[in-house]
């Protein structure tokens, strides 16, 4: 099975900033670049055949150079990573997904209890995405593999989320975990293992 990692946003339009922790203004896409090379280690060291590819080499900044990008790596699923940005009160974890798509709830669902249970955080759950209104709405309609949007915590919001997902992000453990997470639910949801 292939999964291709995408940051979000893109380096011409980085998203939020991290409001704190050890990763202070640093935005969304320039955070992601840093991490998932060592998620991607990890997945591939669990056998999956990894792609990582962002918004900008697939010629522009806006989610529909998303799917552009995802779709050039040929893979199977497309994961790109962002943090939420709200008020400060609102915290947790969520992942977007093809509203249509009952598996893509499932798996949405899933992969958001597990990183609220790696992070310790509020599990916001699945939402889907179903009209030009909705955020991203441009990567899922024009993806041709199960698309998502994995949103850890609201780190350019909220200070405890922005703290421990700095920590977590910066330790093996993550990781480690979060790899072994998505491997359980990706085998389970779409019966292949590598």
């Amino acid at each position: 099975m292939k999964v291709v990692l995408l940051p979000g946003h893109a380096k011409s339009r980085e998203g939020a900033a991290v409001c704190a922790g050890s990763h202070v203004g640093v935005g969304e896409f320039e955070l992601a670049r840093q991490y998932l090379p060592q998620l991607g280690a990890y997945l591939e060291a669990a056998g999956y055949e990894v792609a990582q590819t962002n918004r900008e080499s697939a010629g522009g900044a806006s989610p529909v150079y998303s799917a552009k990008a995802a779709n050039a790596t040929r893979a199977d699923v497309a994961l790109e990573w962002h943090f939420n940005s709200a008020g400060p009160e609102v915290s947790g974890c969520e992942v977007l997904y093809w509203g249509p798509s009952s598996k893509g709830r499932w798996v949405a669902a899933r992969i958001s209890r597990a990183i609220s249970r790696i992070l310790g955080l509020k599990d916001r759950g699945a939402k889907p995405v179903w009209g030009p209104d909705d955020r991203g709405y441009h990567a899922f309609k024009r993806s041709e593999m199960p698309f998502f949007m994995v949103e850890p915590c609201f780190a350019g919001s909220n200070e405890k989320d922005a703290r421990v997902f700095c920590e977590a992000i910066d330790s093996e453990r993550w990781q480690a975990e979060m790899a072994a997470a998505l491997v359980k639910i990706l085998k389970t949801a779409y019966g292949k293992e590598n």
